[in-house]
């Protein structure tokens, strides 16, 4: 480190930067859950494995460890099932 960043007292260790959790990103939970409830197969697997890399690639590209990538990317499929589960409840109750 250069003695003028070692004057302005920088740490020497390394930062981190930790992304907001991708189960929490609610408007993106939704657009996946709206998208997914409106195609069927094949279509629906390439949209799924697409939206599930380019999140995992933009934790990547932040520098996020590919153990907590993995973790994030399962918390936030599990996110995208369950608010598909409410919808689908939600059209049942309006329906009865």
């Amino acid at each position: 480190m250069s003695a003028a960043l070692m004057d302005l007292r920088f740490s020497e260790t390394e930062e981190r930067v930790v992304p907001f959790p991708l189960s929490g990103q609610v408007s993106t939970i939704r657009r996946c859950a709206s998208k997914l409830e409106s195609i069927h197969g094949e279509e629906a697997l390439q949209y799924w494995k697409a939206e599930c890399r380019a999140l995992a690639e933009n934790l990547r590209n932040r520098g996020c460890a590919e153990e907590a990538i993995r973790a994030q990317v399962m918390a936030f499929q599990t996110e995208v099932q369950v608010e598909m589960m409410r919808r689908y409840s939600d059209r049942l109750a309006a329906e009865a």
